[in-house]
């Protein structure tokens, strides 16, 4: 049996990228350990990747788009080994990336690890020439200079942070990159991604979450992963579904009035009024949520800004 599932969701990648990122997964990494789970979001025609070259791949592609994060859920609910690596499309590895990731969610099941992101793109076109390197993130929940017109993007948003000199593995705040490992155990426990749509706002949700139900955030720099950095996605995403995964997130595992004033502090426009129609029409199921993730939290969100040194408003 197969120690760990890929899971790689993709939408009208160019450049045959899906490809290109699986290829060098079997290039990098034992076949014997691993099997990846390709979920195409609903890709025009030409976009669709011919991936039957490689028969450890299960190929599934959605009849209509669920967005990013419901696609990863989707990929992580698949998953029969014990651990899961998440990844974006466009991506490239280092020889033996795959034993350190194992080596870790191994010793730590209950951690959820992310690696050193290496920036590719702009001129850098393979792992070896980069030279930037991104190392996770803390989470800014409100902008201190934010007020009633702030953009969404700027409450509850996780902004990259500095590395630790000389420092090769240490807890963050915030996993990032599009690279995270996490053992199926501690997804099925936190409910994974479960309830996010479209894009954004997912590994706040998981660090959070994480966090607070007694595990850590931990980063790994001698595993590095290339990802390829671009100017924009080649798909389009409504603002609504990027503020709604944020109002998902505040009224599900954060306090009912800390919840509340973030989304005060949101933009009162159209895609407001169409992010909080939708949560009105989940409201049932949101508060299921918030019972469970009450149930299992060991910690709360004071404990978590008070270990991070990060302000609430």
């Amino acid at each position: 049996m197969k120690e760990i599932s890929i899971i790689i969701p993709y939408l009208n990648e160019p450049d045959n990228q899906v490809y290109k990122t699986v290829k060098n997964i079997y290039e990098t990494a034992s076949d014997s350990k691993f099997e990846i789970i390709v979920i195409d979001d609903c890709s025009k025609e030409k976009y669709i990747a011919d991936l039957k070259s490689f028969p450890g791949v299960r190929h599934i592609r959605n009849q209509k788009r669920l967005g990013s994060g419901a696609s990863k859920h989707l990929g992580m609910t698949l998953a029969n080994t014990k651990f899961l690596c998440v990844l974006d499309a466009h991506m490239r590895f280092s020889r033996g990336w795959l034993d350190l990731a194992l080596e870790c969610v191994s010793r730590e099941p209950e951690t959820c690890w992310c690696t050193s992101c290496m920036q590719l793109g702009y001129g850098v076109e393979t792992l070896e020439r980069a030279t930037v390197e991104y190392t996770a993130a803390t989470i800014l929940f409100l902008d201190q200079d934010a007020h009633h017109g702030t953009p969404c993007r700027e409450i509850v948003e996780a902004k990259w942070s500095q590395k630790k000199l000389g420092e090769v593995e240490y807890e963050v705040p915030c996993i990032l990159g599009a690279n995270y490992i996490l053992s199926k155990k501690w997804v099925d426990h936190i409910k994974g991604l479960k309830g996010l749509t479209m894009w954004g706002t997912e590994e706040p949700f998981l660090s959070l979450k994480t966090w607070m139900a007694g595990g850590k955030c931990k980063i790994n720099r001698r595993i590095r992963i290339g990802h390829f950095f671009r100017d924009r996605a080649p798909y389009a995403t409504n603002v609504w579904a990027l503020v709604y995964n944020k109002m998902f997130l505040c009224k599900t595992i954060l306090p009912e009035e800390i919840g509340n004033k973030l989304i005060g502090y949101m933009p009162k426009n159209g895609s407001f009024s169409l992010a909080m129609a939708e949560i009105e029409k989940n409201s049932k199921s949101i508060e299921e949520d918030r019972q469970y993730y009450q149930s299992i939290f060991k910690a709360s969100i004071q404990d978590y800004c008070h270990r991070f040194n990060i302000q609430l408003p």
